[in-house]
């Protein structure tokens, strides 16, 4: 590979994994087109030398054809010769684009291969830490493409296989060229070699000056999906930030891009050396294989042949944009390698082989619980709390409290990282991931809008069952969702997308319900704890009222868990909680909590006193 032979070993190190990885990978992308694509890559590479030798072959024939006249056997040769040549030049020709059309597929092939591992190892773990941590982030970025200068591993297929048949190419004018003299070959190419490596040294040194500026790349993408995406639009409309956003982006990338820029100042003189060593080296082996034919040392025929293989060891100088591809390429194969180790790390950490079964029968326990984020303060210092099963518990707390952080904590979207938690005794590390989170059925305060249909939205649930209208339809109804679906142009087959054909969008209300319905039909295919996050945070007052007077009926029997700042909804929880300074410090029913006077009386005071100031700024004057 050009990469490889500059003797640069910090290039080699980068480069040389990255091509290991894509060998190995490759007969996985497509195995047929790895092998039809290693065949035309060796014709591609050889045709041009057996063209140089057939060439001077004819040339060397052509005298005794003219001596001997039509008939002779000479004259019969020059005939084969133009044939096989005719031949191999058609060849040439039909090979190159065969070569190019089965690279570009493969290359395609791999680039699909790839970012399917990559959303694999994305969704791998059973947490999301690895999905705020920047290093995981960064080999996301790099693993498609985005930071190298947008070259993508089928960009590197491309370059691999182009480079790969020039140096074919160079290495069968090598030893043609040994026929002469066997040493003339050798000085020409560590000629080369020795006058090209400052310019790859110099390509390599742009790589790491860019992948080290992954962060701010991602920075610049956010400006530029911020600028772009409809969601964002809006804002970015009424409150006049589209120039601010779009300055952003400039100085992002513009941040990004001065240390590659300052790495390039310079780079004429290194190309201009190389310009003098090539042309001597050409011009000095030229001189001396013609004054080998002057003086009788070779024939006519082989003068030929030996200056179509000194033309062909210009490979080995030859640095076009398939080096560039390939160097900025490397780092996007290499980090899906490095994303996989990562996340592989991190799950054999979150482990246990006991299968969930019905868990909870009893209760879920945090015991003196720690937890912080990476690189912030605690959330969490010594919580302990006890969650009986099969009753309501609703937790309150000012804003950064750890409310939802606990929810995580309690789907092992999170580890703590202190503590433990308890599920009828048995630690939950101690519990299979997977089979507990099938027992957690949730509906977070930024669930997603899923851009499908009406169906999948309340199905994916639970999406390990076939999804029956009785099922999906008992969820909608009792989330209060059925009459927005069956008001649908095509009910539950309407894509919830304005973005498709034939699709519509809901209202943030409608969407919640929804959500309600997805979180609710996970229930009834198994789950046993139930997660409520801001469950009536976009629902219009009627709906709300509507939620609050089924919601002893949906949460019957179930271990349920309600974080609002609504407390017509917290009152009608079995049991309440407060959470203060990342510890449980309130604990009882509504009734018991308001007669205690405490912090929860306090809050629930303050909410009452605006409802009542707002329901009697709507009475009439004189009421």
């Amino acid at each position: 590979m050009t990469v490889a032979l500059g003797g640069d070993s910090t290039k080699s190190k980068s480069v040389w994994p990255a091509l290991r990885t894509m060998a190995r990978i490759l007969p996985q992308a497509s195995a047929g087109f790895t092998v039809v694509a290693v065949a035309l890559l060796l014709l591609a590479g050889l045709l041009p030398a057996a063209y140089t030798l057939l060439t001077g072959a004819l040339v060397g024939t052509l005298p005794a054809a003219i001596r001997g006249g039509t008939g002779s056997p000479a004259a019969h040769r020059v005939d084969v010769l133009l044939v096989v040549i005719g031949a191999t030049f058609v060849a040439q020709q039909l090979i190159g684009p065969l070569l190019a059309l089965c690279v570009d597929a493969l290359g395609r092939r791999l680039n699909g291969h790839l970012r399917a591992r990559v959303m694999s190892a994305a969704a791998a773990p059973v947490g999301i830490g690895h999905l705020e941590d920047p290093e995981a982030l960064d080999k996301v970025m790099l693993a498609q493409g985005v930071g190298s200068a947008n070259v993508t591993p089928r960009d590197v297929v491309t370059a691999t296989f182009a480079i790969a048949a020039n140096y074919l190419g160079g290495i069968a004018s090598a030893v043609i060229l040994m026929g002469f003299r066997w040493w003339v070959p050798l000085v020409v190419i560590a000629a080369y070699l020795l006058a090209i490596q400052r310019t790859r040294r110099m390509f390599h040194r742009n790589v790491q000056a860019i992948t080290g500026q992954a962060e701010t790349l991602r920075r610049s993408a956010y400006f530029r999906d911020v600028a772009l995406t409809p969601s964002a639009v809006k804002e970015t409309r009424i409150f006049g930030l589209a120039d601010w956003v779009v300055d952003r982006f400039r100085s992002s990338w513009r941040g990004a891009m001065v240390e590659m820029w300052r790495e390039r100042k310079g780079g004429w003189r290194v190309l201009l050396l190389n310009a003098v060593v090539f042309f001597g080296a050409e011009c000095g082996v030229t001189l001396y294989i013609a004054h080998a034919a002057l003086n009788g040392q070779i024939s006519l025929g082989r003068f030929i042949v030996f200056m179509g293989a000194l033309g062909g060891l210009a490979a080995f100088a030859n640095l076009s944009n398939h080096d560039l591809n390939l160097t900025w390429g490397a780092p996007a194969i290499n980090a899906v390698v490095e994303l996989e180790a990562m996340v592989a790390a991190r799950s054999r950490a979150v482990a246990g082989s006991t299968p969930a079964g019905v868990m909870p029968a009893h209760d879920i326990r945090f015991d003196n619980v720690s937890f912080a984020y990476p690189g912030r303060a605690a959330v969490f210092d010594g919580l302990d709390l006890t969650i009986t099963a099969g009753k309501s518990l609703a937790i309150v707390g000012d804003n950064g409290a750890g409310k939802t952080t606990l929810m995580k904590l309690l789907g092992r979207l999170y580890e703590p990282t202190g503590g433990r938690i308890l599920v009828d005794g048995v630690p939950l590390a101690e519990i299979e991931p997977r089979s507990w989170q099938r027992r957690v059925s949730a509906i977070f305060q930024d669930f997603t809008r899923y851009q499908l249909t009406a169906r999948d939205n309340v199905a994916f649930g639970n999406p390990d069952i076939e999804p029956t209208d009785q099922l999906v339809e008992s969820a909608a109804a009792r989330a209060g969702a059925l009459n927005l679906v069956t008001e649908l142009t095509h009910g539950w087959s309407t894509v919830l997308s304005r973005q498709f054909k034939d699709g519509t969008d809901l209202s943030g209300g409608q969407w919640q319900r929804l959500a309600l319905a997805r979180a609710l039909y996970a229930i009834d295919a198994g789950a046993g704890v139930l997660i409520l996050d801001e469950p009536t945070a976009s629902l219009d007052v009627r709906a709300e009222a509507e939620l609050y007077d089924r919601f002893l009926e949906l949460t019957a029997g179930l271990t349920t868990l309600v974080i609002s700042h609504r407390f017509s909804t917290v009152r009608r929880a079995d049991r309440i909680v407060v959470v203060d300074g990342g510890r449980v410090v309130e604990d009882g029913t509504h009734d018991e909590l308001i007669a205690r006077g405490g912090r929860y009386a306090h809050m629930f005071g303050l909410q009452a006193a605006r409802f009542n100031d707002a329901q009697d700024e709507s009475e009439p004057a004189g009421a």
